[in-house]
């Protein structure tokens, strides 16, 4: 079933990742180790093949800017294609104007690496 699958590929032109599929708890830690791997000063995110994210989810991405223990490690995201429901959800949280965030319409799916694509098989709890 394909909307059981969370995919989050490497894109190849900037550091960034695609995600796309269903983002739950299951695809969680697959999620904070892909946003781990990304050690630029801004990372791009494309959500434009996202079917479902959750609240743990979407404050994962949304996190991935802020500065954690070591100052330096803070960082700029900028989301691409965001769903206009996810967009929705930002905005009624107050999440879409936190500290280095920004947004871009553009997709960066026609863009990305077929060489390091993660799948994670997500089973029924």
């Amino acid at each position: 079933m394909a909307e059981d699958v969370l995919r989050i590929t490497k894109a190849r032109d900037q550091p960034g990742l695609v995600i796309a599929g269903e983002l739950d708890d299951a695809g969680y830690p697959l999620l904070l180790q892909s946003l781990a791997a990304l050690d630029h000063g801004e990372i791009h995110i494309d959500l434009s093949d996202i079917e479902f994210c959750d609240l743990a989810g979407l404050r994962a991405i949304l996190c991935a800017g802020r500065p954690g223990e070591d100052a330096s490690r803070g960082r700029q995201v900028c989301l691409h294609a965001v769903p206009p429901r996810l967009r929705r959800i930002m905005q009624i949280l107050g999440w879409d104007d936190s500290p280095g965030l920004t947004f871009d319409a553009r997709s960066l799916s026609m863009r990305i690496s077929t060489t390091r694509t993660s799948r994670m098989m997500l089973t029924p709890h």
